[in-house]
């Protein structure tokens, strides 16, 4: 027996075929295969045919089709694959019937219509001959691109024989290939899972979350097509933009633009429309581009208006070029546009930029009205291909500050061409402090830190010192770098905001109250510093100081009016890192710290606190030795080490006696006061509930006072949760504990929440009402280990812990598609319409759920809701 091939997401439609392959001993049967290039349609084959060979059933393949095919060149090619197999077929007696219609193929010259209905006569007895002696399978891949194979694969359809056409949608017999057969199974996209599933075989390591997001992304429609996913990441690791980290196969830089495949078929297709449409096609990929805009772009490239409106017709038709509600035009993907772009090359980019802005400026030059946004996109784009130019820099400038609130990230683009353009001196100054300003409120921090080199390199002047500095502290504090030298020099000695960007996140001296700048105010820096270095802020700056949380930090300082979230570098990572714990996301903790790790400095302060949250999602796991191997990177010292002791010790990880809590507990203490030393506050809030958790558990009664003596002091500050849930945890205090899970809950927090009601319900709660909402919060975020916990606390107290509700049936795309247009009243006639199936095969579909879940009807089928019934998530 062969091995089994292996097909990703694609079981409904094997078995959709593999039944069709089964019911063709009464009569014959005619079984359409349809999806785009690209959708796995050769690996669905493949696989049936395996199942089918497994089963004793002959399986013959037509060759490829050649475009030029005469209509009966079908026949010839039925003629030439039973000859091809006959020593498989094994029959004596189809020699006659090979022989009869060998005759008619040898006379290539009649084509009059008597001699088609005989070669369809003398195809139908041999293939009829064939079924009589056993099970058969006809193949004929790439069926639609040859209408003549139509009546020949019809005439091959009889009793014993199986007929399996594939097809593309939009292929030339696709619709006469569609009218005779009577099965057709649709190959849809496949759903992010199934492309997770297909990659982490191929591959043979998981891959990241971030790296099947940034395929989605950029792929667009093309995201489910199992080659096309195959291809792009062949082409990435070629690149050697994929590496592997915690275990997990990564995109290097997921913010990187990703290109679809060299000689993939869509780019194929483009290319055969000619030299002209490639360049319209990335055009469109480079810049906003409408229908408005083909006057102009014949301008720019000398060509013929009406030709380039005939062309794009024909490129929004094929697919290559898709159109938005609001009238823009561009590639099908962002993959597409970044192979134009990369096909194409800068050079020849920043031409088509150049060559279009000169249009424009001969539109003006002639006194038409001219498109000022447009222009200075061309003009930024063309870069040196546009030479240095004061009046260039002028209109640029102009531009960016009319724009600038409605189109923020364009005019940070428009200025730095402007200071290009400016030549320098005091017009440069005046842009250069635009610029900055601009690139903080978009958050983009990786120019903002290339932008401070280039000031550095340049020189500035005293004015400029200010914002440099504040400029020079968000840069550093964002990228995870120290200030370069060359910075320092030109700043000219230890600015208080210079030495606080190097010295986070230990102590830094305060800062000067003469400085004051656009970019950050003085008591803006007083706050931010005391936010990170474990001063008295307000809860939320608190606790984004105590989780070494940057971005957060900023952001509720500055505003979003001023600040933006970057979406790139270890700080940003980071920033995500926190949101997704926040969810109870660990899988999405896990890619985020993955990020951080690739993007940072590896002995930086963010990298190393990502490992530690990294660590906690995987004990919370289960997965033990995974968080071992992350935390072994991180030294035991500060900033890390309150953090490190409260990972280390965490629930799930129960001392074995009292004196083994009082041991962990004194090295907590040790912890701590190398943490408050240090002058760093990450981790300590968790840090001191932690030992809170332990002493009460264990009744380590020094714990608890030490504890009390802490909040009486009110140092270190700590939170009004924190000190509620200290309260609750040494005094025994029900009221402080009700309102410590209460303001946990209006954060919204998941996994804060449950390790509140852990500890609460341990230690404080008679009931076990918290301990049942714990094991139901690490049920609901997939935590074993921590549900684990909650379950042991659960019987401690003679409480059994909620029945699981058994694991959800492996549902495919179809079916779970199925089950939704159920839920949406649709009949199996709409349902079929909708999915371009037979309403036999809904039928079929509905038969194996019913058989599946348990359930009986239409109506409890759609009434199943998720993690209420059968189709809810496994425990």
């Amino acid at each position: 027996m062969q091995r089994r091939r292996p097909v990703v997401g694609r079981r409904a439609e094997l078995d959709a075929l593999s039944t069709a392959g089964r019911d063709t001993t009464a009569a014959g049967r005619f079984a359409l295969l349809r999806g785009v290039a690209g959708s796995g349609r050769t690996a669905l084959l493949r696989a049936a045919a395996d199942a089918w060979r497994d089963e004793g059933v002959v399986v013959l393949s037509l060759p490829p089709a050649d475009p030029e095919e005469t209509p009966e060149g079908g026949f010839e090619a039925l003629l030439h694959t039973v000859r091809r197999h006959y020593e498989l077929l094994g029959e004596p007696t189809l020699a006659a019937p090979v022989a009869a219609l060998g005759a008619l193929c040898a006379s290539p010259t009649d084509h009059s219509p008597g001699r088609t209905a005989a070669l369809a006569r003398e195809a139908a007895t041999l293939f009829h001959q064939i079924g009589r002696h056993g099970r058969a399978v006809l193949i004929a891949d790439d069926a639609g691109g040859t209408p003549g194979r139509v009546l020949a694969l019809d005439a091959a359809t009889r009793p014993g024989v199986l007929v399996v056409a594939v097809t593309e949608p939009d292929a030339p017999a696709a619709a006469r290939l569609d009218a005779v057969a009577e099965v057709v199974v649709e190959l849809p996209p496949l759903p992010a899972p199934a492309v997770r599933e297909l990659l982490d075989r191929r591959h043979g390591t998981p891959v990241d979350d971030a790296l099947v997001t940034a395929l989605g992304e950029a792929l667009g429609p093309l995201a489910g097509h199992p080659a096309t996913v195959v291809a792009t990441v062949e082409a990435l690791r070629q690149d050697d933009r994929l590496t592997v980290a915690g275990g997990h196969l990564c995109l290097r830089d997921p913010h990187e633009s990703i290109p679809l495949p060299p000689g993939h078929p869509l780019t194929a297709r483009l290319h055969g429309y000619g030299a002209d449409a490639v360049r319209l096609a990335t055009m469109a990929s480079v810049a906003r581009f409408g229908l408005a805009d083909l006057p102009l772009f014949a301008s720019a490239t000398l060509g013929d208006p009406d030709g380039y409106g005939a062309i794009l017709d024909e490129l929004v038709c094929a697919g290559v070029l898709v159109a938005d509600r609001l009238g823009g035009i561009g590639p099908q993907s962002p993959a597409l546009a970044a192979r134009l772009v990369r096909d194409a090359g800068p050079q020849a980019v920043a031409r088509l930029h150049r060559a279009c802005a000169a249009a424009l400026l001969r539109r003006t030059g002639a006194g038409e009205a001219g498109d000022r946004l447009r222009l200075a996109d061309h003009v930024t784009s063309a870069g040196a291909a546009v030479p240095p130019d004061r009046r260039t820099a002028v209109t640029l400038l102009s531009t960016a500050v009319r724009a600038a609130e409605r189109e923020p990230d364009r005019a940070t683009d428009w200025l730095s061409a402007a200071l290009r353009h400016s030549g320098g001196g005091d017009a440069a100054g005046d842009i250069q402090a635009r610029l900055l300003r601009l690139l903080v409120r978009t958050g983009q921090f990786a120019r903002l830190a290339a932008e401070v080199d280039r000031i550095a390199v340049r020189g500035v002047t005293v004015a400029d010192h200010a914002d440099l500095a504040a400029a020079a502290l968000l840069a550093a504090l964002h990228s995870g770098d120290r200030m370069s030298r060359r910075v320092h020099t030109v700043l000219g000695g230890p600015d208080a905001m210079v030495a606080f960007g190097d010295a986070w996140p230990a102590r830094a001296p305060a800062p000067s109250a003469e400085v004051n700048t656009s970019l950050l105010a003085a008591h803006e820096v007083a706050t931010i510093r005391r936010a990170l270095t474990g001063g008295p802020v307000a809860d939320p700056l608190l606790r984004a100081g105590g989780l070494g949380d940057v971005v957060e930090v900023l952001r509720l300082v500055l505003g979003d009016a001023r600040y933006g979230t970057p979406v790139d570098g270890a700080a940003a990572a980071y920033h995500r890192l926190h949101q997704h714990r926040c969810r109870g996301d660990l899988a999405g903790v896990l890619s985020a710290a993955r990020e951080a790790n690739l993007t940072g400095a590896p002995d930086h302060v963010v990298p190393r606190l990502a490992r530690l949250w990294a660590a906690e999602a995987l004990a919370l796991r289960g997965q033990t030795e995974a968080a071992t191997e992350w935390v072994r990177s991180v030294p035991d010292e500060p900033p890390y080490a309150a953090l490190l002791w409260s990972v280390t010790n965490g629930p799930g990880d129960a001392p074995r006696d009292a004196a083994d809590a009082a041991g962990r507990i004194a090295a907590g203490w040790s912890a701590y006061e190398a943490q408050r030393a240090s002058g760093s506050p990450i981790g300590v809030e968790q840090l001191l509930v932690r030992i809170a958790d332990l002493g009460a558990r264990f009744g380590v009664s020094a714990a608890g006072d030490r504890l009390r003596a802490l909040r009486r002091t009110g140092s270190p500050p700590l939170t009004t949760e924190a000190t509620c849930l200290l309260q609750a945890l040494t005094d025994g205090d029900p009221a402080a504990a009700a309102q410590s899970v209460g303001l946990v809950r209006v954060r919204g927090h998941r996994l804060d929440l449950w390790h509140a009601t852990l500890a609460l319900g341990r230690d404080v709660d008679d009931t076990g009402t918290w301990l049942l909402e714990a094991y139901a919060l690490a049920r609901s975020i997939g935590a074993p280990a921590a549900r684990s916990a909650a379950a042991v606390a659960l019987r401690r107290r003679g409480m059994a812990p909620p029945q699981a509700r058994g694991a959800r049936p492996a549902f495919s795309a179809v079916e779970l598609q199925i089950i939704e247009l159920l839920r949406g009243g649709g009949t199996n006639r709409q349902i079929a319409a909708r999915l371009r199936l037979s309403e036999k095969t809904i039928e079929n579909h509905l038969t194996r759920l019913f058989a599946r879940t348990g359930l009986r009807s239409r109506v409890e089928l759609a009434a199943a809701t998720v993690g209420t019934d059968v189709l809810g998530a496994a425990s």
